[in-house]
């Protein structure tokens, strides 16, 4: 069976503020340039038609057009006819049936057809100054091409947008941007495809329009999340490249794990509750001391292997609460000198648990200190992958049973089923673990249970693990990350702990270059204040801007 593949070029360039003619002009420059190298989907950044930086909402409405006869949608629905192709691009739209202006974007088919008709659903702060919140969820469109979604710049900061997107079958998502910053090219676009499996082709702007700079950042990415054509910043141009359809249709990750097909949906009731509904409504408002607010976490970057015991553990993580860590975790299995367990090695890790907890109790009790220790629980349902956290008083405070499993797991683990969230005197504390971070839903399932922190006992298989998905879990949730790595996992150490504002470079490698020794400790403060303002920006908050009655693909069996 032949594969499915066409061209698709994703435009780099800069509308001029209320010029149509202008606009228009450059619209179909691109197309005939792209045309001449073979695309047959060509996509253009946010609002291309009228600009994007309006002077007021009145400004906005003169400017905004229909989508039935506007001059810009008009002239492109003539370019998509006349040369056989797909064209997508934002646009300003007054929609008079609802008296709305809406932030859209649209894909013309083959015919000059509307194919596809998008709302943005994540408004920036100026994007409300002027623009209606979405009305028309998450389309996707079965084209020639293959199945088609679209989105608009910020929408890739929500990561249920572009999920339910893919649950939809969606093999290629098409991104209209205007994007502000480098990170959100760099990471959050090849994040989304890395963790959906789908390409993603993202057209921005580069330039200034009054007080912004676009950097630019169009790029096309593949469903492995890896950047296959990207435009230069600061330049205009085309990012073009051959879209393999069949990729999208691989959703494999390590040995024999699926991203799509190992996901839980059955436990992510509470990402479609109403946001008033949810633990994490009103938690910014709640009064927190100044001087009790701030946390020492640390990831310990410590296990048992042929050279290093179980005592030798247990002094890292004695050493460390020493120093005045309050909250400590280890790395996946941290007392087996396997990363990966066979069925026997689990059960001998579950006999020694409570030697171990023993153990971490005295600890916890002597320095006052919290302690999640990865190992294996055994309980009449069989063996789990559990994560204890013992308190303060060296009692135990709860425990998470893993809820994805690798494919080795599965051989001799149960799943767990639950999410839960831990009130503790430093913070409010979820647990992820392994292959957990892989799935946008853990943390946001943790997020919207208002989790502070989200610690991450891991034993890392891919570099993108680290790479593209650390930073969003923290910041798309305004958590604090704490992950602990093995150093003998196919991709080891860089435990790090990711700020719920992430860092000011958005490299984490550069950020927080890798570090690969065994006993390292990595020790953050976090001030649990900044983990309870869910704004990413001034009126942007990361679950009361949600949309959940759009996410229904994303909770359904």
């Amino acid at each position: 069976m032949a594969k499915r593949r066409f061209r698709a070029a994703a435009v780099q360039t800069l509308a001029r503020l209320g010029d149509f003619e202008h606009n228009i002009a450059l619209a179909t420059r691109y197309v005939e340039d792209a045309v001449r190298q073979g695309a047959e989907l060509v996509v253009f950044p946010e609002c291309m038609d009228t600009g994007y930086l309006f002077d007021s909402a009145g400004h906005c409405r003169e400017l905004a057009e229909t989508i039935t006869d506007g001059p810009f949608v008009t002239a492109l629905s003539k370019l998509s006819r006349k040369h056989g192709i797909y064209i997508a691009s934002g646009i300003t739209e007054w929609d008079p049936a609802k008296e709305k202006i809406f932030n859209t974007g649209i894909m013309f088919d083959r015919n000059g057809e509307v194919a596809c008709h998008y709302h943005k659903q994540f408004l920036a702060t100026h994007d409300q100054n002027w623009f209606s919140f979405g009305e028309r969820g998450c389309p996707v469109v079965d084209t020639d091409l293959g199945r088609i979604g679209l989105l608009i710049c910020f929408d890739g900061r929500i990561p249920e947008i572009f999920r339910a997107m893919t649950m939809q079958g969606a093999e290629v998502i098409v991104d209209m941007a205007n994007f502000f910053a480098m990170d959100q090219a760099d990471m959050w676009g090849p994040a989304r495809s890395y963790e959906n499996g789908v390409w993603l082709v993202a057209a921005t702007k580069a330039g200034y329009e009054r007080s912004i700079y676009y950097p630019g950042g169009s790029m096309i990415v593949d469903p492995k999340g890896r950047v296959l054509s990207k435009v230069p910043y600061d330049t205009h141009g085309l990012a073009i490249c051959d879209v393999d359809l069949d990729a999208a249709g691989d959703k494999s990750i390590y040995a024999a794990n699926d991203k799509i097909a190992d996901r839980r949906p059955e436990t992510y009731g509470i990402m479609a509750l109403p946001y008033r509904q949810t633990p994490v409504f009103g938690v910014a408002d709640k009064p927190l001391i100044p001087s009790k607010s701030v946390t020492k976490v640390a990831a310990v970057q410590m296990h048992v292997t042929d050279d290093a015991s179980v005592s030798d553990v247990f002094d890292m993580v004695d050493h460390t609460a020493k120093l005045g860590a309050k909250v400590l975790v280890l790395p996946e299995y941290a007392f087996c000198p396997q990363s990966i367990l066979t069925a026997a090695e689990a059960k001998t890790l579950a006999d020694q648990t409570a030697s171990i907890m023993s153990r971490t109790q005295a600890i916890a009790a002597s320095y006052g200190c919290i302690i999640a220790v990865p190992t294996v629980e055994r309980a009449a349902a069989g063996l789990y992958v559990t994560t204890f956290l013992i308190g303060a008083d060296g009692k135990e405070i709860g425990r998470y049973r893993k809820t994805h499993l690798t494919a080795e797991e599965r051989k001799w683990a149960a799943a767990g089923n639950d999410y839960p969230v831990f009130e503790t005197p430093f913070g409010r504390i979820g647990i992820m673990s392994g292959y957990d971070a892989v799935f946008p839903e853990t943390s946001r399932c943790l997020g919207i249970a208002a989790a502070d922190i989200i610690l991450w006992p891991a034993s890392l298989r891919e570099p993108f693990e680290r790479e593209l998905l650390a930073v969003p879990r923290a910041e798309d949730n305004r958590v604090a990350v704490v992950l602990a790595n093995r150093v003998d996992s196919a991709y080891p150490g860089g435990s790090v702990v990711i700020p719920p504002t992430g860092f000011p470079m958005w490299d984490i490698n550069v950020a927080a270059p890798r570090v690969t020794k065994l006993g390292a400790v990595m020790p953050k403060h976090i001030d649990l204040a900044v983990c309870r303002q869910k704004l990413m920006i001034p009126k942007v908050d990361m679950f009361a801007n949600r949309l959940v009655e759009t996410y229904a693909p994303i909770v359904a069996a």
